[in-house]
């Protein structure tokens, strides 16, 4: 009974200790960086960042990798995970919330890389049939 008592005590004064302690597990709610002259945000943000840049004369790469979100920026081309959202203007905010793209706060859409080059291709008369 003595051991029962002395299981019970304890148990009762560690529910009492930990009902005023709370857990919490921070989380990274957004990574940010610079992409030459662009200020970049990314949400949910993540640990794990990489990011480049390569500038050859007037030409200039950079590639940005938050997590499974990879961006880059060509000669003022913005892509986000291998899609197309156009050419930026010098100093504009990009920001990815969730996948959302918003450049210079206006959602911008994307439009497949492969789509893009297709739609930029003079149309090729049929040949005639004899």
């Amino acid at each position: 009974m003595y051991r029962f008592s002395c299981v019970l005590t304890t148990c009762l004064c560690l529910v009492l200790i930990s009902t005023g302690c709370r857990v919490s597990v921070g989380v990274n709610a957004e990574s940010e960086t610079d992409m030459g002259s662009h200020h970049v945000i990314v949400r949910p943000g993540n640990a794990m960042t990489s990011s480049t840049s390569v500038t050859f004369g007037d030409s200039a790469t950079y590639e940005f990798t938050c997590g499974a979100v990879e961006i880059k920026i060509e000669n003022e081309a913005l892509s986000v995970n291998g899609k197309s959202y156009g050419m930026l203007e010098p100093e504009q905010e990009i920001e990815v919330d969730n996948g959302t793209v918003t450049v210079a706060g206006q959602v911008r859409q994307p439009v497949a890389v492969g789509q893009e080059i297709e739609a930029e291709k003079p149309s090729q008369p049929e040949p005639e049939a004899d």
